[in-house]
């Protein structure tokens, strides 16, 4: 006569675990992040330059969702190019790198290789950065989820001077939280 009861108090807790685990107690939290690389290299200025940027990565949805962050994850990277001046025919090749603010250990995101920068700007070109394998975008997306003041560096070389132009960098990024 306890079999049924049993049975269905058995049940009953096994759909009450299934509920509870499925994403109807979880959303999704768009959290884009954008900054600007801004390259100014005077005539006469070394070819081989860099440019640092800290990013403040504690936005607003972060802050208001701290209590319930399950984890982040980067959808995309992309960049554009705007404010070019200089040369034609300049082009920058190097590496953006990221690390903790303060930090010098530096981590490649993306190798730039003969970027046209002019040409660039005049296309509206958007391109999307191939992160380096799944623990570079594990180690950043750490960085997000925390909210840390990350350092964003763009280690490059030039074939002219002068330029100046501004990577607009966007970090499209969604975070889960729990409800």
């Amino acid at each position: 006569m306890h079999k049924p009861k049993n049975f269905q108090m058995i049940v009953t807790l096994a759909l009450l675990v299934m509920a509870a685990s499925c994403s109807l107690f979880q959303k999704n939290v768009h959290t884009p992040q954008t900054f600007e690389l801004r390259i100014d290299r005077p005539a006469g200025a070394a070819l081989h330059f860099s440019v640092l940027k800290d990013v403040d990565t504690n936005t607003r949805a972060l802050q208001e969702n701290a209590a319930s962050r399950e984890s982040l994850s980067i959808n995309s990277i992309t960049y554009t190019v705007s404010d070019y001046s200089g040369n034609s025919d300049a082009v920058i090749s190097g590496n953006i790198e990221f690390a903790l603010s303060g930090s010098s250990d530096f981590t490649v995101l993306d190798s730039i290789t003969d970027l046209h920068l002019g040409k660039m700007e005049e296309s509206g070109q958007e391109n999307t950065i191939r992160l380096q394998g799944s623990a570079v975008e594990q180690k950043l997306a750490q960085l997000l989820q925390r909210g840390s003041m990350v350092t964003f560096r763009l280690n490059a070389t030039t074939t002219d001077s002068p330029i100046a132009a501004s990577l607009l960098v966007t970090i499209d990024a969604q975070m889960t939280v729990e409800l």
